[in-house]
């Protein structure tokens, strides 16, 4: 029996009572868009879909909040991906098991402590287009991204999306 507590991640959201929002560790989740071809497939070797931030110079990955307890992850990805890149969702979006723990400032707190984060391999379709937030874009295979993402962290994120595939 799942109680109100109990988190869902195979549902890809979490239910949460009231009470735990302020003492729950925060999170982030990071996506990870992949580029989908014509017939709507992953190419041999997929391509995934980078930003760059006009101050921060090597590629980056998006990154949300969970979504809350009326939204989906795929509407929230979805929405996302299409404000700052044009893309449209073209599947259902999946999270990585691992939560990887980073230091992050506790929601309504302001405080700096541990948070986690999560990657989530989302498929995409279309030609990107960056906002004007957003100084660029990059599609790279797996083994481009591992070599020009700038943390450890960042490449475990691309490893563990690129995994779900």
């Amino acid at each position: 029996m799942t109680t109100e507590n109990e988190r869902v991640t195979a549902g890809h959201h979490a239910e949460l009572a009231a009470s735990d929002i302020e003492t729950a560790d925060p999170e982030r989740l990071s996506l990870v868009p992949v580029l989908l071809d014509e017939t709507g497939e992953t190419d041999a070797e997929p391509r995934f879909v980078l930003v760059r931030w006009p101050n921060w110079p090597p590629p980056a990955m998006l990154s949300m909040v969970p979504p809350g307890a009326h939204d989906t992850l795929a509407d929230a990805a979805a929405s996302l991906l299409d404000g700052r890149l044009r893309l449209t969702v073209a599947g259902e979006p999946r999270i990585a098991a691992r939560r990887i723990p980073v230091r992050m400032p506790a929601p309504r707190m302001g405080l700096n402590g541990t948070g986690w984060l999560r990657a989530v391999l989302v498929p995409v379709s279309g030609t990107p287009e960056p906002d004007s937030l957003l100084d660029g874009f990059v599609l790279l295979t797996r083994s481009e991204a591992l070599a020009t993402l700038s943390t450890e962290v960042e490449r475990m994120l691309l490893q563990d999306a690129a995994d779900l595939l």
